[in-house]
Formats: C-alpha cells, structure tokens, sequence
C-alpha cells in the first residue's frame, strides 16, 4: 500500500488550489458592469482608491472582498473545493494582495479530473485491503455473475503474469455489495443508513466513470461532487494505519 499512501498524501497535501486558479482582472470603476458582460465574467474585481472592491452578478453594487473569501494559493485544492462548489468563486492571495481567482469552471480543469479519479482509485484499494484483511468470506456476499466476471478478469490478468489476486479483479460496484451487507457499511460512518451507503457508492462509480471516459460534462453538479469528496476523504482518514501499511 506504499503508493497509495504516496497518491493519497499527494492528493491530500500537494495538490493545490493554485493549479487551477486564474490570473485576477481588474476592471476599472467607470466600466466594470460591460467587462463583466464583455467576458462572460459572474464576478468582477474593481481597482478604486481605497483598495479592491468586489460585486457578484446580481448583486446592486460592490462591496469590500471578506477575509474568509480569500485563500493561500498552497492550500491544498479539496480543502477549498466546497467553497467554490458552495460559493461559486474563492478569491487566492496573501492576506489582502489577491493576484488570483478559482471559479466553478475551474473546477472542470485537468487537475481537478485528476484528483478526482486518484481519490477514488485510493478509495478502491483501500477497500479492496479491508475486505483481504478482514473478510475471508467476502465472495458469499456477491451473486454468481459478480464473482464469474471478477474470476474472467483474474484469469485473463495471470494469464499475462500479472502478479494479483482476486479481491484486485472487483469493481467499485463489488465492494460496494460486500459492504452493503451485514450492515458493513457502519465501518465507515456510523450514522449511515444501507440506501445512504448504496447510493454514495453507486454515485461515486458513476463519477469515476465519467471521468474515465472524459465526459465534457460530468453527471453531477460541483455541490453533489463536493459531497462525494468529503464521504472519500473521510473514509481514507478513518483508514489512515490502512493506507499507511506497506
């Protein structure tokens, strides 16, 4: 598990919110609301005498950037990501000389996509470690066509001397069975529900697939994703001696 622990810390704590922000523009008082219409922009930045001022698209006039609006560019990206979800833009700087801004398309960049499919690959080879470590009897909890599909895949993989097991041939949709039963699920969360659990594990292999795919357009919103990033992260955390073991 020592390369998972590798992506999942690399995820976690290297990857930052500054590989998708964007350069700041600063509009001009006397101009800003056609700017603003001239690029499609839903936020502008207003230099004025007295410092920067902000308006949002819909709102009556500027108003002054808060300092919960404003993030380091170091911080990590998934830390900042419910706050572009939720807010729709977060503005990167220190202290109060903001040079960059991180909108909700930015959340549709490479680095994002990225992240999202390795948070959800390190999600699958935890589990797959959970059910090897701690479930012997794990294939009494998938139906025949599951467990003949895994088997094909496994002698397909050995067939070319790929050095695996079984439990590395199944699918996000696999484990999710697995842990669906029994109530396994509470491993994670407590407080879970079976069709909370079942839905989360349905929605998160969606998203990888899309991703996997390279959907222009990903079947869920930014908030849903945000969501599902912090059901992952929280389980990964849960997991940590997991991860950690080589």
């Amino acid at each position: 598990m020592k390369e998972v622990q590798e992506l999942f810390d690399f995820l976690q704590n290297h990857l930052r919110v500054k590989s998708i922000a964007e350069e700041l523009l600063l509009f001009k008082m006397e101009n800003y609301r056609q700017e603003m219409a001239d690029r499609n922009f839903q936020t502008a930045v207003i230099q004025t005498p007295e410092g920067l001022l902000k308006i949002d698209l819909g709102d009556t006039k500027p108003t002054r950037i808060s300092p919960d609006e404003i993030f380091s560019p170091d911080i990590p990206l998934f830390e900042v990501f419910p706050f572009i979800a939720s807010n729709r833009r977060v503005f990167i700087g220190i202290d109060s000389n903001i040079s960059h801004i991180a909108t909700r398309s930015d959340l549709d960049k490479i680095p994002v996509r990225l992240g999202l499919f390795g948070l959800i690959s390190v999600l699958e080879s935890v589990i797959k470690e959970l059910v090897r470590t701690s479930l012997p009897q794990w294939e009494e909890s998938l139906s025949k066509e599951r467990l003949d599909s895994a088997r094909k895949l496994y002698q397909l993989k050995t067939s070319r001397s790929e050095e695996i097991d079984l439990i590395q041939c199944l699918q996000l949709g696999d484990l999710g069975s697995i842990f669906s039963k029994s109530k396994r699920y509470k491993l994670f969360d407590p407080s879970l529900s079976r069709k909370s659990f079942d839905d989360k594990i349905r929605n998160i292999g969606k998203l990888r697939d899309a991703l996997a795919h390279s959907q222009d357009i990903l079947p869920f919103d930014w908030s849903e994703i945000s969501m599902m990033i912090g059901f992952i992260r929280d389980i990964l955390k849960n997991k940590q001696p997991i991860i950690s073991s080589e």
